[in-house]
């Protein structure tokens, strides 16, 4: 019988974090610690400061490591909504019912995108970096450097940004932080940076495709990725870097990343007793086992639930899981399902209190709270942000803000973004 997609694709990713559990460097956690201390790796946005706080999880960072791009840093480097990987040890506090204390060994940042935007949506929802789609929810943190603080501001063809979120799916990042970079034309040159789902794979041209961006890797020191001739390479989720970007003109311009660095993205651990991940699902494996990116997660009988349930684990579905790495996996002990956060047009109304904004269908009910509207509003092309959570792939909306009453009408890309060629 021939091996499906996803079993060479998970062949290839526990090859592959085989390989990055060894590679040099610094690492976000691994081994089991010593008598009443306790190996702990974690993977998730900053919520806050004090010392530093990880999916809401905080971490004394007294004695911490940081790296940042690539290069030693400090707590001042950090802002609230970069995704970061910690890699701590976790301390009990004997004789007492303390929570137990996690003094971070390292921290690591890297900019999940970074490029010159080529379109903003004109109602703000997302914009468009190297062929990537960013969506901004009310989450999304905007840094003062935009002028006012409103993605709105930003002009197509001449910021360069960075931006930090979730990579959702191919060409999809769910934005966490967006700021601008400085850069001059004169005197430096754009570090180009990606991270996303690898498709169309041809080794014998040295290409791939990341949403809409097309990478050439023939130069590239390729780190901890399978031989250039396999197949697999199809599905993976790397972290990709590059100097030189190549646009072909027209309407819908066709970007060429020549790229410096390919990497595959992980938590640089196999084995870790306590592991806390933030994410969105974006590949089931079957009933109880599915991928954040590279990152398999399986649950079982023990497994708690809290927001919802396993049949709810679907591909999209935001959550944080509790649990401990063995062998590369994460075997979950707590699986926690993140309030959704939809903003949009609606795009299609199917019955009273049920509509789509783009193919995520909403459910109101009568303890729903509408502002700026009623429910009678809810019309196709109207602009809402719906709060709520996920159950059987549907939001059940708590509350429903209107962003602009009824009448505007989505007629196209042409009516939503606007456009321009890369620099």
């Amino acid at each position: 019988m021939k091996p499906s997609y996803d079993q060479n694709l998970l062949s290839a990713i526990t090859l592959v974090v085989v390989l990055a559990s060894c590679s040099p460097g610094p690492q976000a956690g691994g081994g089991i610690g010593g008598t009443g201390h306790i190996a702990s790796v974690a993977s998730g946005p900053i919520t806050g400061f004090g010392s530093i706080f990880v999916s809401g999880t905080e971490y004394e960072t007294t004695h911490t490591t940081m790296m940042i791009d690539g290069k030693p840093g400090s707590q001042s480097d950090l802002q609230k909504g970069m995704i970061v990987r910690v890699g701590a040890t976790l301390r009990e506090q004997s004789g007492t019912n303390d929570q137990p204390v996690r003094m971070a060994n390292a921290v690591l940042y890297e900019d999940t995108l970074e490029g010159f935007i080529q379109s903003v949506a004109t109602d703000g929802s997302h914009l468009v970096v190297l062929g990537q789609t960013v969506t901004i929810t009310s989450a999304t943190s905007i840094d003062a450097s935009i002028p006012g603080g409103n993605v709105l501001n930003l002009v197509p063809g001449r910021d360069l940004v960075e931006i930090s979120g979730f990579v959702m799916g191919e060409g999809n990042i769910r934005g966490t932080l967006i700021r601008l970079k400085t850069f001059s034309a004169t005197t430096s040159t754009p570090d180009y940076q990606v991270k996303g789902f690898i498709t169309h794979h041809t080794p014998a041209q040295h290409t791939f495709e990341i949403g809409a961006l097309t990478v050439d890797y023939q130069d590239a020191v390729l780190t901890d990725l399978p031989g250039q001739s396999s197949s697999v390479w199809d599905g993976l989720l790397v972290d990709v870097v590059g100097a030189q970007l190549l646009s072909g003109g027209g309407q819908s311009p066709s970007l060429r990343l020549t790229a410096t660095r390919v990497r595959l993205e992980g938590l640089g651990s196999m084995d870790s007793e306590e592991v806390v991940i933030e994410g969105f699902v974006t590949r089931i494996l079957s009933p109880g086992n599915f991928l954040f990116g590279n990152q398999q997660v399986v649950t079982n009988a023990g497994t708690v639930f809290e927001g919802g349930t396993g049949n709810d684990i679907l591909v999209g579905v935001h959550l944080e899981v509790h649990g401990s790495l063995v062998g590369g996996v994460v075997k979950a002990t707590k699986v926690e399902f993140e309030d959704a956060d939809l903003k949009g047009l609606v795009t299609q109304v199917l019955a009273p209190g049920r509509f789509s904004i783009g193919t995520v269908q909403v459910l109101t009910s009568p303890a729903t709270v509408f502002t700026g509207g009623t429910a009678n509003d809810i019309v196709v092309g109207v602009h809402v942000e719906v709060y709520g959570s996920v159950v059987d792939g549907t939001v059940n909306a708590t509350k429903v803000e209107f962003e602009q009453r009824a009448g505007l009408l989505a007629t196209g890309p042409s009516a939503d973004t606007v456009n321009s060629t890369v620099p």
